[in-house]
């Protein structure tokens, strides 16, 4: 603790703001890797073949059945608002879907923007850190001995460095939970589409097998 007690006053203004730019990282950091990888990842592969099979029967009502087993898993309500709409026409059940994948998208890239920023303040800030132990450093070294002006050119030089880690450190690390959750999301809302797409095709297989029938 007195380590790093020593880190923040050595690094100065700059690294007050840049370690609550971190705390804001770790809580929006941690909840969206439990939200993207735990909350919205679900194995729903099976589930999704039962719904196929109940849709292409037109057992719609099972299929329903299927999909509020577990309401959470994003590519199974998507499901669920075209089965909802089915009766109402074509345009009722795109119009359902899209606004299914509108709601997935939401939850996935909630908040995500603030990791970006994060690293982008972050970094900055490092910047400003190191500007403002300069300007210091030369303000102090201006009006004193030759014998102390080495002493606190070292401290000003020390400063500015600790406050650019600082912001360095943040920053990647920002910028890498957010590259990787933004991914995680691609994936999510993309699998979510693409099944999406696919009960159009089966409702529209079940009708001409009726058609054929």
């Amino acid at each position: 603790m007195s380590g790093f007690t020593s880190f923040l006053q050595q690094g100065g203004v700059g690294t007050y703001l840049i370690v609550i730019a971190g705390l804001l990282f770790l809580v929006i950091g941690t909840e969206r890797i439990i939200a993207l990888f735990f909350r919205l990842s679900y194995n729903t592969d099976a589930s999704v073949e039962s719904v196929r099979e109940h849709v292409v029967a037109k057992r719609y009502t099972n299929a329903l059945q299927v999909c509020n087993a577990n309401p959470q898993a994003p590519d199974l309500s998507v499901i669920k608002s075209a089965l909802m709409s089915v009766e109402n026409g074509r345009e009722a059940m795109r119009s359902g879907l899209g606004a299914s994948l509108l709601e997935v998208t939401h939850r996935c890239e909630s908040r995500l923007q603030y990791l970006q920023l994060i690293a982008n303040v972050s970094t900055l800030l490092g910047l400003f850190g190191t500007i403002t132990g300069l300007i210091k450093t030369f303000g102090a070294i201006a009006n004193v001995d030759a014998s102390e002006k080495a002493k606190l050119l070292g401290l000003g030089i020390s400063e500015a460095m600790y406050s650019t880690a600082a912001g360095l450190l943040v920053g990647i690390a920002a910028l890498v939970v957010h590259t990787v959750c933004m991914s995680k999301s691609d994936s999510i809302v993309g699998h979510a589409q693409d099944v999406g797409y696919k009960v159009i095709a089966w409702i529209e297989q079940s009708e001409r097998m009726k058609r054929d029938g």
